[in-house]
């Protein structure tokens, strides 16, 4: 009966060591049924991680009940458990979401002169105020005849409307295109740390990783990342997440404060 006993505290216990034996998972991830490449696979509770390849697939270390956790730019971002049946066939299949990009609406409004009144937000009888009235100077001159030319379509367009159009649009496409730019830049950094590294390492709340990668740019992270300098880049992430409004816990004390 003892050696029973032994025997089966002995089979009891090398049972539950085999469960809990992290063993290789192989993985794949779709999203709308196809395979997607570059997606950052972490497992919360081994701390290790991996990235899919073109074909979607990837291999981690997993027990049974580990949290992986699933990131990428341009996808939702999405928590999966280990189950006994992925223990059993070292395989899981992921999908995930694409993640939706929503533009705030800008009004844009024809410019203002000096001799406008609004009348939507004037008062009735009330005293007009303006380059007239407080007798400014030219304010009673008259504008002189602008010189005009007559393109082919056969409209004829005055030359200062025509060079202000001209340098607008140029100011704006420069501003545009600098605009695009730094946000590939910032695009480029958050993919390389993955959402994992700025929600679980530096506190950082997850819908504010843009504003938050925006407030650091002054201090030189898009230079630090195209020079390939990751460690003093990654120092200078570390520093400015410490007293950043966009940590987690200044979340919660605002949501007390309120």
């Amino acid at each position: 009966m003892r050696n029973f006993l032994i025997a089966f505290f002995t089979f009891y216990s090398c049972l539950l060591f085999a469960q809990n034996t992290p063993k290789i998972i192989t993985g794949t991830v779709f999203i709308d049924s196809i395979p997607t490449q570059d997606v950052h696979i972490i497992n919360k509770k081994l701390t290790v991680g991996t990235i899919s390849n073109e074909n979607g697939r990837f291999e981690i270390l997993a027990t049974k009940n580990d949290v992986l956790l699933i990131s990428h730019l341009n996808l939702e971002y999405k928590e999966f458990t280990i189950a006994q049946e992925n223990i059993q066939s070292r395989n899981i299949v992921i999908y995930v979401d694409s993640k939706s990009h929503m533009l705030d609406e800008v009004v844009l409004e024809r410019k203002k002169g000096i001799f406008e009144v609004d009348k939507d937000i004037m008062p009735n009888n009330a005293p007009v105020v303006n380059a007239k009235t407080l007798n400014l100077p030219y304010a009673n001159n008259k504008p002189k005849d602008e010189k005009t030319v007559k393109i082919e379509s056969g409209v004829t367009i005055g030359l200062t409307g025509l060079i202000n159009a001209l340098n607008g649009k140029n100011k704006q496409k420069r501003l545009l295109k600098k605009l695009k730019v730094e946000d590939q830049n910032l695009a480029k950094i958050r993919k390389h740390f993955t959402d994992g590294f700025f929600v679980y390492q530096l506190k950082i709340k997850k819908e504010h990783i843009n504003s938050f990668l925006e407030s650091c740019i002054s201090k030189g992270i898009v230079y630090l990342y195209k020079k390939d300098k990751v460690l003093e880049l990654t120092s200078v992430l570390i520093e400015n997440s410490k007293n950043s409004p966009y940590l987690l816990e200044n979340e919660h004390i605002r949501l007390t404060q309120k």
